[in-house]
C-alpha cells in the first residue's frame, strides 16, 4: 500500500469560535458601511438645509424691504401738504396756470423705475390725470382700488392679480391724498401706481446664490374662495404658472401646502412636479404670502453617488481582509503561542536578574521565605544587619529573628490572607550576638508560576524611634510647663483679685465717703458747682462696679465658696446683663461634686472664654447650654446661631493674629483630662463640646 501524505480533514477543520469571530466581523463591517452611508446622507442634507435656511431668510428680508419701500413712497405723498393743496385747488378750478404740470411733476418724481403706470383720480372716481401710461384694460381695477383708498383714507398695497383680458401680472399701490391743517383728514383724491412684479419682486425669487440645477424659491398664497393654494411666482420648471397653477390643501406632502397650513422650517415632501425635495418654509410678515425655498433630493444626494459604488467595494475588501485575518490567526496560532512563551521566558529572566540586582544591593533588609516561613533568600543588607552568614540565614525560620511573636507567628492561612494585599507592621528583631533593634516590616505574597513565596522588606528604625522618643519627652515637658503656667496664671489672678478687693475697693469706698462729706459742705447758693460735683459720685460708682467685676472675673470667689454650678449660673446671668442674647438656664445643680477644684476652675474658665468670644465676635441672637452625664463622662455643650468661623483657618494663623483663646481652652480641657471639640463654619453658627471624665471619689 502506497503511503499517503494528505492531512486528515480534522486538521483542516476551522474552529467554531473563529467562524463566529468572522461572522461577527462581517456583520459589523456591513453595519458600519450602512451607518457610514446614512451618516453621510444626513451630513450633506444638514449642510443643504442650513443653506436653504439662510437663503429663505435672505429672500424674506428682501421682499419685506421691497414692500416697506413701497409703503414709504406712499407716506411721502400722504404727508405732503403742498401736493394735497395743489390737487384740491386744481380739481376745484382754482389752480394757477401750469398747476397740472406741477402736480404731474410731483407725482412722477416718485417713480424711480419702481412703477410702470400712475393715474390721479378725484373723489367721484373720475380719471383726472395720467402721470405714466396706463393700458385701458388696467383702468377698471385701478379705479376700484382708488375708490377704496379714498373711502377708507388708508394706503392700499394690493395683492398680485392677473389683468383682465391679458396675461400680465400686476400689483397696485393706492394712495389717498388728504388735506392738512384745519381741513386735516379730508380726502380730495387718490393716486394709483401700477407695479410690475417682473421688474423686482420675481427677480428676488429667481436669484440663487449658488449654482444649482433644481433649486428655486416659490411664493404662494391661500385662496379665500376655495380650499386651495395658488402659485404667485414664475416657476423654474413650469412656465406661465403665476396665478394659474393651483393645488388643493389636501396635498399635504407638498412643502408649499405645509407652509400655508402653518408648518415652518425644514420640511421634506414632493413639489408641484411630484419630485422629492428638501425645502424650507417661511411666512412673509404683513402679507398673505408664503415662501418655500427648495431643492431636489436627487441633487442633494448627488455627491453621495460615488459612495454607492465605493462603500460596497470597501465593505467587500474589509470582509475579505477580515477573512484573511481569521485564516492567518488560525494558521499561526501555534507560532504565536510559542513566540509568546519565548518572550515571556525572556521577560521573566530579565525581571529575575533585575530583581536579584535590586534585592542584593538594596539598603533595606530583604528576606524571601517559603510557605513554612523558612528563609530561602536574603540580600547583603540582611547578612550585614543580623550578623549571620548567608548559609546560616538559610537554616533559620522567620520567628528565629523576632523577639516578640506578633505577625511573625500568625498561622499560614491568616498570613497569606493579610499579605495578599500587602501587610505593614513593626517589631523587635534579634541579631546573632543577641542585641535587638526595632524594625518596620512590609510583607507581601508573591506568586512565581505555581509557587508562592513571601517577601519581607525590613527597615531598621532605631534612629527614628530615638527621635520619636525625644520628641515625645519634649512634648511631655512642654505640656507640663503649659499646665504649670496655667496654675501660676490662676494664682496670679487670685493675688490681683485679692488686692483689688482688699485694697483698691476699700480705698474707693473711702473716697466716695469723702466726696459725700465735701458735697455736704459746698455752699448752697453756688448751684453750678454743686451740679457738677453731683456727677462725681456716679462716676465713682461705675469705677467701683468695674473694679468689682474685674476682681470677680480674675477670681470668682463664688466658685470656691458655692461650687461650679453656682459659679456657672452667675456667669450666665452676668453675660445676659451685658449682651442682648437669649439663653436658656441649664440644669447644673448635679455637677458640684463631680470634679476636683482645679478641674472646676478649668471648666469655669472654658465657659468664661467661650461666652466672651460669643459676645464679642459671634453676632448671635441665641445660645443654648447643655450638660449630660453618661458612661463615666460629663459633656458640656455651648451652641450659638452666630456667623460662625473656620476653626482650621484660625488655628493656622500666625501667633499674633491667632491669639491664645482657642489654644488656652484646648490646654485647659487637656489639664482636666478631657477633650474639647469645636465645630463651626462661616454662616452656620458654632458648636462647642467639652467632655470631661468623672474623677474617682465623686
Amino acid at each position: 500500500m502506497a503511503p499517503t501524505n494528505t492531512l486528515s480533514p480534522k486538521t483542516w477543520r476551522i474552529p467554531r469560535h473563529l467562524l463566529l469571530i468572522f461572522s461577527l466581523l462581517a456583520a459589523g463591517i456591513l453595519g458600519l458601511g450602512y451607518f457610514f452611508y446614512e451618516y453621510q446622507v444626513t451630513f450633506f442634507q444638514n449642510i443643504i438645509a442650513a443653506d436653504l435656511n439662510a437663503i429663505a431668510d435672505q429672500k424674506v428680508k428682501q421682499i419685506m424691504a421691497w414692500r416697506r419701500d413701497r409703503m414709504n413712497d406712499a407716506h411721502l405723498i400722504v404727508n405732503d401738504p403742498i401736493l394735497a393743496t395743489q390737487v384740491d385747488e386744481w380739481f376745484n378750478g382754482k389752480g394757477q396756470h401750469g398747476q397740472r404740470e406741477k402736480i404731474s411733476q410731483l407725482l412722477s418724481d416718485l417713480n424711480q423705475g419702481s412703477y410702470v403706470s400712475a393715474a390721479l383720480f378725484d373723489v367721484p372716481g373720475d380719471l383726472r390725470l395720467l402721470i405714466l401710461e396706463v393700458k385701458p384694460e388696467r383702468l377698471p381695477s385701478i379705479k376700484t382700488i382708488a375708490l377704496e383708498a379714498m373711502r377708507t383714507g388708508k394706503i392700499i398695497l394690493s395683492d398680485l392679480y392677473r389683468v383682465p383680458q391679458s396675461e400680465e401680472i400686476s400689483m397696485n399701490l393706492a394712495i389717498p391724498i388728504k388735506l392738512q391743517g384745519n381741513d386735516r383728514g379730508i380726502v380730495v383724491g387718490a393716486v394709483v401706481y401700477g407695479i410690475d412684479p417682473y421688474y423686482f419682486l420675481y427677480p428676488i425669487l429667481h436669484s440663487w446664490p449658488n449654482p444649482s440645477d433644481t433649486a428655486e424659491a416659490v411664493m404662494v398664497r391661500r385662496e379665500t374662495t376655495g380650499n386651495e393654494i395658488v402659485f404667485l411666482s414664475e416657476l423654474r420648471h413650469w412656465k406661465g404658472t403665476p396665478l394659474a397653477l393651483r393645488k388643493s390643501l389636501t396635498e399635504t406632502q407638498m412643502p408649499s401646502v405645509k407652509a400655508v397650513l402653518g408648518e415652518e422650517g425644514i420640511v421634506r415632501g414632493r413639489d408641484y412636479r411630484g419630485v422629492p425635495v428638501l425645502a424650507v418654509n417661511r411666512i412673509i410678515p404683513n402679507s398673505p404670502w408664503y415662501l418655500t425655498a427648495k431643492i431636489d433630493i436627487a441633487e442633494v444626494n448627488a455627491p453621495l453617488r460615488r459612495w454607492l459604488y465605493l462603500i460596497p467595494i470597501l465593505t467587500l475588501a474589509m470582509m475579505a481582509a477580515a477573512g484573511l485575518g481569521v485564516a492567518l490567526i488560525w494558521r499561526n496560532r501555534d507560532v504565536q503561542l510559542y513566540r509568546q512563551q519565548y518572550e515571556s521566558e525572556l521577560e521573566r529572566r530579565a525581571l529575575s536578574l533585575r530583581y536579584e540586582y535590586l534585592t542584593k544591593y538594596a539598603n533595606d533588609i530583604i528576606l524571601i521565605m517559603d510557605t513554612d516561613r523558612k528563609i530561602i533568600e536574603a540580600n547583603d543588607s540582611a547578612v550585614d544587619s543580623y550578623g549571620y552568614s548567608r548559609d546560616e540565614l538559610f537554616s533559620l525560620h522567620l520567628w528565629d529573628l523576632f523577639v516578640d511573636s506578633g505577625h511573625s507567628m500568625t498561622g499560614s492561612e491568616q498570613m497569606e490572607e493579610e499579605a495578599r494585599d500587602g501587610l505593614r507592621f513593626e517589631g523587635i528583631h534579634r541579631r546573632k550576638d543577641g542585641t535587638t533593634f526595632p524594625a518596620e516590616i512590609s510583607a507581601s505574597l508573591v506568586e512565581m508560576g505555581d509557587k508562592r513565596i513571601y517577601q519581607y522588606i525590613i527597615r531598621d528604625i532605631t534612629e527614628r524611634k530615638l527621635k520619636e522618643k525625644i520628641l515625645q519627652e519634649s512634648e511631655q515637658q512642654l505640656r507640663f510647663f503649659s499646665s504649670q503656667l496655667m496654675i501660676v496664671q490662676e494664682n496670679e489672678r487670685r493675688r490681683i483679685s485679692k488686692e483689688l478687693h482688699d485694697e483698691l475697693g476699700p480705698a474707693l469706698m473711702i473716697l466716695k465717703f469723702q466726696l459725700s462729706s465735701i458735697g455736704a459742705r459746698l455752699p448752697k447758693n453756688n448751684k453750678t458747682l454743686k451740679n457738677e460735683f453731683e456727677t462725681l459720685p456716679h462716676y465713682l460708682d461705675n469705677i467701683i462696679e468695674s473694679v468689682r467685676r474685674l476682681s470677680w472675673d480674675l477670681n470668682p470667689t463664688v466658685l470656691e465658696q458655692f461650687g461650679l454650678a453656682t459659679a456657672v449660673k452667675n456667669l450666665l446671668e452676668d453675660f445676659g446683663k451685658h449682651y442682648t442674647i437669649q439663653w436658656e438656664p441649664p440644669q447644673v445643680e448635679a455637677i458640684n461634686n463631680l470634679f476636683s477644684p482645679p478641674s472646676q476652675t478649668n471648666i469655669y474658665r472654658i465657659f468664661q472664654e467661650a461666652l466672651t468670644n460669643i459676645g464679642r465676635h459671634a453676632q448671635a441672637t441665641h445660645i443654648s447650654i447643655g450638660i449630660e452625664k453618661q458612661d463615666g463622662y460629663v459633656t458640656f455643650t455651648i451652641e450659638d446661631n452666630g456667623r460662625g468661623f473656620d476653626p482650621q483657618v484660625v488655628m493656622n494663623r500666625g501667633n499674633r493674629q491667632r491669639g491664645i483663646g482657642l489654644a488656652a481652652m484646648q490646654e485647659r480641657a487637656r489639664m482636666a483630662g478631657g477633650r474639647l471639640e469645636i465645630k463651626s463654619q462661616p454662616g452656620s453658627g458654632t458648636h462647642l463640646a467639652l467632655t470631661i471624665p468623672l474623677e474617682k471619689g465623686e
